[in-house]
């Protein structure tokens, strides 16, 4: 028989229950039911994290989404221009909403940058091919020697959104390829830091 929130956790509660401890039951299923859901939530921005890195990779899907976006914020401006013309009597309703949305979506921006970044790196669909985020999306795929496109050596190259790296060796293998690759990224970005000080 198939609980909803597990056959040892319902069989948990039952034998609670038997004892006249209800109330310990029933925390004990809202628990289970809260950490099924905290998964489930996590699964899905898991989810939404890999189609985003697949739409990454697209230049045409990147471009559209771009467009998107700036036509959203500038059907917005033109809703604040519209509002404080003159035209319409200025209210603060929904300015304060449209900071909240803002707010709410640099929030939800920060948990997905966080969430991505803590999955370490992740397998493209083609294979060879890893990806991560810190600060922005980084590249690692195994590439084969050839001196004519500046692959001197057989291994793992690192690519990323900082100048200055693009293409960089790390190891020929893979487990040493992400370990150098991590400590190149740190290296980079303290860099970048360094210099917009």
């Amino acid at each position: 028989m198939n609980h909803p929130v597990g056959a040892e956790i319902e069989a948990t509660a039952q034998w609670l229950e038997q004892r006249g401890a209800n109330g310990a039951a029933n925390v004990l299923r809202r628990v289970a039911h809260q950490r099924d859901r905290a998964r489930d939530r996590e699964d899905d921005a898991l989810a939404r994290a890999y189609r985003y890195r697949l739409a990454w990779r697209s230049a045409r899907r990147r471009a559209e989404h771009h467009a998107a976006g700036a036509s959203e914020l500038s059907r917005q401006l033109a809703k604040l221009e519209y509002l404080f013309s003159g035209k319409a009597r200025p209210s603060a309703q929904p300015v304060q909403e449209v900071y909240r949305e803002n707010a709410m979506m640099r929030t939800d921006l920060a948990r997905f940058q966080n969430l991505v970044e803590r999955a370490g790196w992740m397998p493209d669909a083609e294979p060879r091919r890893l990806w991560r985020w810190r600060n922005g999306w980084w590249e690692l795929a195994y590439r084969k020697r050839n001196p004519k496109d500046g692959y001197h050596d057989s291994g793992w190259y690192l690519w990323g959104p900082v100048a200055g790296c693009f293409g960089e060796w790390t190891a020929g293998l893979k487990a040493d390829a992400t370990t150098e690759a991590d400590r190149l990224i740190t290296k980079h970005l303290s860099a970048q830091a360094e210099a917009e000080r």
